[in-house]
């Protein structure tokens, strides 16, 4: 620590200059501080020659001299470390995973006012006092406690409907109450919610490792970093983007040679991006690459008998061709590395985003690069849904997919190919799905125009849900269903409403996804 720490400061004041070799000395400084640590909590020690060789190495260059020792094998570095956990979790990515003692800042003050010396002057101290140390599983119970809390109020709330219809103060005082529960739902969830910059900063060291393992000169630029998630959703992201930058580093950017002679720089920029939309936060990771090539990708996919041979694949979209990319065992390396070819593909991406109620999105343009955008909800505990009802059972749609509602007359809908059934909003022709058949119930209107058409929308694709009512609208709390509950597939979790009834919560990505295709088939 104090050999590197020389250094830092004969750097700082001018005294020499850091080159790429001593950034590679400062940054093994930081991987050998860590095995250090990891040794006090019972990993293995590092070997002493090669920390004295690593001393040596720092003093030399502090000094000013060269000498020629070899620099310390860390295990390729951060990179192949992260990579290798990453494969060791690979299918099993928890939505939420934190050791007990973890804790949580609450700190409205500069991150650094936390962790000054007592020996600092009084206004240090009293702005240490602004900030606690809370573990997160205290905030966890917290938001837990609030959740329920909601849920007691709505069915408090009708049970005495018919009082409060003709008592005005107790309307009022219920919703005071109710804005009073939501506000404690928000702040509860703000607990929650951390910056990504921790998690994009990890990514920086990453891809200078892989692209010195690559031989090729890679720059990251990142952007909105500070843009709050969900913890648990930082968590279980980590791995994907991880394994989506090793990716692009591996499979997309090409070889300094190889874009000189396509007449682009010869350092490859990779890019790291987050930005909010609603209660949605995309994240993407963009490249300017070779980009993805359909007629390999198709090729591919007859050779693993993903689609027949004899199929004709003209009539598909590119968003379509790109899609195949996140199937099973789906891979188009040519020879099997550290880094790919081992026939763990974008599946596991996608199950793992998915799993979090998000959606993975790939755009491309050959010979100018890739883009891979992850679709992901602000939280995983809260969403605001609109109910339908479907017979005596009732469902919930999160409000965001919904585009609008329409009531068909006979001119607006039609059946064509066979017996799909499609309906006419606004110029366009759009499938229709029935709840009552996605969920087998054997209730519910069978007339089109006897109920109401949901359209919905999902990555640019649109369909119509036929369902007998919409009942309105209310911020829900979701809770999770087992993997293999029949109806798993169909809903991503479940809610309790104010009657102390159970709701499934409609899986939208799905649901659009299976009807536009089904109809795309069927045409």
């Amino acid at each position: 620590a104090h050999a590197a720490e020389t250094l830092l400061d004969k750097a700082r004041s001018g005294r020499c200059t850091i080159d790429r070799s001593g950034l590679d000395l400062i940054l093994a400084s930081a991987d050998m501080l860590g095995r250090l640590v990891q040794q006090l909590q019972g990993g293995e020690p590092p070997v002493q020659g090669e920390m004295r060789r690593l001393i040596a190495r720092l003093g030399a260059v502090a000094a000013g001299r060269s000498i020629d020792l070899p620099m310390p094998t860390l295990q390729a570095s951060a990179a192949a470390s992260a990579i290798a956990k990453a494969q060791a979790r690979v299918g099993a990515i928890p939505a939420s995973t934190q050791p007990s003692d973890a804790v949580t800042r609450l700190d409205p003050a500069p991150a650094s006012a936390s962790v000054r010396a007592t020996a600092e002057a009084p206004s240090e101290l009293q702005r240490c006092d602004s900030s606690v140390r809370v573990p997160t599983t205290r905030i966890d119970s917290l938001l837990g406690m609030a959740s329920e809390l909601a849920i007691a109020q709505r069915i408090v709330q009708q049970d005495l409907a018919t009082i409060a219809r003709s008592n005005q103060p107790l309307q009022d005082n219920f919703r005071r109450m109710s804005k009073i529960v939501r506000e404690l739902q928000d702040v509860a969830m703000s607990l929650r919610m951390v910056a990504l910059k921790p998690t994009f900063q990890k990514m920086a060291r990453l891809v200078r490792d892989l692209g010195i393992r690559q031989n090729k000169s890679i720059e990251l630029l990142i952007k909105g970093d500070d843009v709050e998630l969900d913890r648990s959703v930082v968590e279980a992201i980590a791995d994907a983007l991880i394994h989506l930058i090793r990716n692009a580093c591996d499979h997309g950017i090409e070889s300094a040679a190889e874009r000189r002679k396509a007449g682009k720089p010869a350092h490859g920029t990779l890019s790291l991006r987050a930005l909010q939309d609603g209660a949605t936060v995309i994240i993407e990771v963009s490249d300017d690459g070779r980009g993805l090539h359909r007629d390999r990708i198709l090729r591919t996919c007859v050779e693993k008998d993903l689609i027949p041979a004899h199929r004709d694949t003209a009539h598909l979209s590119d968003a379509e061709v790109y899609e195949f990319l996140l199937a099973p065992g789906f891979s188009t390396a040519e020879r099997i590395t550290d880094l790919s070819g081992r026939g763990v593909g974008l599946d596991v991406v996608r199950a793992n985003i998915e799993a979090l109620r998000g959606r993975i999105e790939i755009r491309s343009t050959p010979g100018q690069g890739s883009i891979f955008s992850l679709r992901l909800p602000l939280t995983t505990a809260i969403i605001d849904g609109t109910i339908v009802r479907v017979g005596d059972q009732r469902f919930v749609i999160p409000t965001l997919a919904i585009e609008q509602t329409i009531r068909p007359t006979a001119s607006d809908v039609c059946t064509m190919f066979g017996s799909r059934e499609m309906a006419m909003v606004r110029g366009s022709l759009l499938p229709i799905r029935r709840l009552k058949q996605i969920f087998g119930l054997n209730e519910g209107v069978d007339p089109l125009c006897d109920g109401l058409l949901v359209v919905l929308e999902s990555s640019g694709q649109r369909c119509c849900v036929f369902v007998d009512e919409m009942l309105g609208q209310q911020r829900v709390v979701i809770k999770s269903l087992a993997q293999d509950t029949p109806r798993s597939r169909s809903a991503t979790g479940a809610v309790i409403l104010g009657d102390g009834r159970m709701a499934l919560i409609i899986d939208v990505n799905a649901l659009v996804q299976q009807t536009t295709h089904a109809a795309a088939a069927a045409a």
